[in-house]
């Protein structure tokens, strides 16, 4: 289960700041969103269906357009990679790592 933020922003308010905490994703889903990330120098229109994620520590300026928007923040879900196991074992084998490494 994961939990979903979802906010309501009029045109008319002014931008607000936000703290980014964990890695986040913004998702849009109506209207268009202004995005600016403190320090950076680019800008990003997001439109309804279009997100951008964030890592922790980030601050962050949203601000709709005239008409408002609707988005929705919610934890990062990176994809899951199918791992084979490094090593397999006969049945009366020592188990080892695959590999060493000097420490």
């Amino acid at each position: 289960m994961r939990e979903w933020r979802l906010y309501a922003m009029d045109g008319d308010e002014p931008a607000g700041r936000w703290r980014i905490v964990d890695r986040t994703t913004l998702h849009v889903t109506h209207g268009v969103l202004w995005v600016t990330i403190e320090g950076r120098l680019d800008d990003h229109w997001l439109r309804a269906g279009d997100a951008l994620t964030f890592a922790p520590g980030m601050r962050v300026w949203i601000g709709a357009e005239r008409d408002g928007a609707t988005f929705a923040f919610g934890p990062h879900r990176a994809p899951v990679a199918r791992v084979a196991p490094a090593v397999r074992h006969a049945p009366d084998a020592r188990h080892h790592a695959a590999a060493s490494l000097p420490t």
